[in-house]
């Protein structure tokens, strides 16, 4: 008899993931879960395949939908992640995420003895970054004798999109140039600010060279202790130079603040009415023409000599979904964790994304399922 795995969301991440899933349909069965009983019946009848069920979130009835399936990739803002993870263990299910942030990652670590009680097992952080930048990093440093500093960088370009854009989530990009960034330097974690230090990236064409920053991420939560003795971990976001400068104007001139002010007819959030008018803008009608990389650095030594590993991996639309690239590479992997998990690949307690399975086996699977990778080392 097949497993049963669940994609808790019908959003656009859980969509995605359902549809991805649905490449596997004769080795599982899918449960698509929403409070809208509407959104999760929709995702199902696109697919043809799976059984749609939704429930009060006021109520408990999310533990008792969880007890019937093996396995459940949560597809939901990342402040939900602890109270799916409390639902998840009590009904003995495997549980994975897209992440975090660092703050929340560092609190879900805590209930490892849980689930190793409960004999389920819960992946953090399993989508492309973090996710894959995780799994990469781990993989890079095992190539090393020692490693000093881990550089991860996500880059994403809209093919003849050209200017200012939204590249996604409007809040998330809100969230991404003012909430303060966690580094790992020298062997010690910083607070830095927003958006700050900002390099220039260098990935290949048609990227090119693009403006990389700080922002607030995961990675750096569980990778200093995954990689023993590695003395600097930095996650940085690069987007297009337009999309960069426009977004940086609005921070700078308090156009993202949630502080009130007056106005003319009485008082408006600044961040509310930015969104407001940026939802509006013109959206890019047709198929898919994003290309996103993620890009990790890893240093150290190998054999006595200075050592430099590089992971690249590039995601576009592919053409048998018609889904966009960074979507893809998002759900991607959290649909191959759920898959894995189902069958009991992975071992009971809560995981980061980098020590829940054999990296090289999971970088295998990804790049069978349409992920291009290059993967180099250099030494001396």
């Amino acid at each position: 008899m097949a497993p049963k795995v669940a994609v808790l969301g019908a959003g656009a991440m859980g969509s995605v993931a359902s549809r991805l899933l649905a490449r596997h349909k004769d080795e599982l069965d899918l449960v698509v879960i929403d409070v809208v009983a509407e959104h999760a019946e929709r995702v199902v009848s696109e697919l043809g395949w799976g059984e749609a069920r939704s429930f009060d979130a006021k109520s408990d009835a999310l533990s008792g939908l969880l007890r019937e399936v093996s396995a459940v990739a949560t597809c939901l803002p990342y402040r939900l992640n602890i109270p799916v993870m409390e639902e998840a263990v009590e009904a003995r299910t495997h549980y994975a995420d897209l992440g975090g942030l660092f703050n929340t990652t560092r609190k879900q670590m805590e209930y490892d003895a849980r689930f190793k009680q409960a004999g389920a097992s819960a992946v953090l952080g399993i989508g492309s970054a973090p996710g894959i930048t995780n799994i990469l990093a781990k993989y890079g440093a095992d190539q090393l004798d020692s490693v000093d500093s881990i550089d991860m960088v996500d880059g994403t370009i809209e093919e003849g999109g050209g200017g200012f854009g939204v590249p996604y989530s409007v809040e998330t990009v809100f969230d991404e140039f003012t909430l303060p960034a966690m580094i790992f330097e020298d062997g010690e974690y910083k607070e830095v600010p927003a958006a700050s230090g900002v390099v220039d990236w260098d990935f290949p064409e048609p990227l090119g060279h693009l403006p990389a920053m700080y922002t607030l991420h995961s990675e750096a939560a569980t990778l200093p202790t995954s990689v023993p003795g590695v003395r600097n971990v930095k996650w940085r976001l690069a987007l297009p130079q337009e999309v960069h400068e426009g977004f940086a104007f609005l921070a700078h001139v308090g156009l993202m603040s949630e502080e009130a002010v007056d106005v003319p007819g009485g008082r408006a959030i600044p961040r509310d009415v930015t969104a407001a008018v940026l939802e509006r803008l013109p959206v890019h009608e047709g198929p898919p023409r994003d290309i996103e990389y993620i890009d990790v650095r890893v240093v150290g030594t190998k054999d006595g000599k200075p050592a430099r590993w590089r992971g690249l991996a590039k995601f576009t639309p592919p053409p048998e979904e018609g889904i966009a690239g960074g979507a893809f590479g998002t759900a991607l992997p959290i649909g191959i964790a759920v898959r894995w998990m189902a069958y009991g690949r992975v071992d009971p307690g809560v995981h980061p994304a980098e020590l829940a399975f054999d990296n090289a086996e999971f970088v295998a699977e990804l790049e069978k399922e349409g992920v291009e990778f290059t993967l180099s080392l250099e030494v001396g």
